[in-house]
């Protein structure tokens, strides 16, 4: 795969084409820039099958270069020192980002997921997605990249009503009755939803708030939902629930 790399810190750079070099001899390395204006002609020169784009650059951000590129038809890895910028945007929208210093295992782990998303041609709407939650600070103008069997549902936060853990998949019940399987661990589901108005109330049940119709007291107690059903509450997690539950 051609690959370009755009870092702006020299130890960074060397460090990345080294474990590059030594783990992935598959990528050939045609260029490397430092800034956006550098990076934008590299890209537009070389047309890459994969980019690795630090997130802060010389002249601006990741962000401002893909601005420029609507239809980039490359896979992005992006690189990072601030957590910050890894929290939400790219949780949301299933966009790979490494954190500095660069592991190793993580970077081989992204690189195999790059080479399948240019295998199934679906890039384009995810760096999409990146860039509009990115922009977007309202939370009903987000949205979530889902990984299903098919590929990917791309839905808003209020149309999930709960979610529902099985071991390693987590069952997303939305609002227009659909079901969508994942394969990911309930505790990965409520970090992406952490800026959203979800609690996880058992082990195996994350729920939204927004959707509680009736509390029915017990030990833990239950709660019934907009769609119908019935989730218990833990014991152990009925106090952290009613605080929020009270602040809706």
């Amino acid at each position: 795969m051609n690959t370009i790399i755009v870092e702006d810190e020299a130890k960074q750079l060397e460090l990345l084409i080294n474990l590059i070099q030594k783990h992935l001899p598959e990528l050939r390395i045609v260029a490397t820039a430092d800034a956006v204006s550098t990076g934008l002609s590299a890209i537009r020169q070389y047309q890459p099958d994969l980019v690795f784009l630090d997130v802060e650059i010389k002249g601006g951000t990741s962000f401002d270069l893909l601005e420029q590129f609507p239809n980039l038809d490359a896979a992005v890895i992006f690189t990072t020192s601030f957590e910050q910028y890894a929290v939400q945007a790219f949780r949301l929208s299933a966009v790979d980002y490494l954190m500095k210093p660069i592991d190793e295992a993580e970077l081989i782990n992204a690189v195999d997921k790059a080479r399948a998303r240019i295998q199934a041609a679906d890039g384009i709407r995810h760096l999409e997605l990146l860039l509009r939650n990115y922009r977007n600070t309202e939370p009903e103008d987000l949205k979530i990249a889902l990984p299903t069997q098919k590929g990917y549902d791309f839905v808003q936060p209020n149309d999930i009503v709960r979610c529902e853990s099985d071991n390693t998949y987590t069952t997303f019940y939305l609002t227009d009755q659909r079901k969508v399987v994942v394969s990911r661990t309930l505790k990965n589901c409520e970090q992406m939803l952490a800026p959203f108005t979800f609690c996880r109330v058992h082990n195996s049940s994350l729920i939204n708030l927004n959707y509680i119709t009736e509390y029915v007291r017990g030990e833990g107690g239950i709660v019934i939902m907009a769609d119908g059903s019935e989730v218990a509450i833990s014991r152990r997690r009925k106090e952290h629930f009613l605080q929020l539950f009270r602040m809706q």
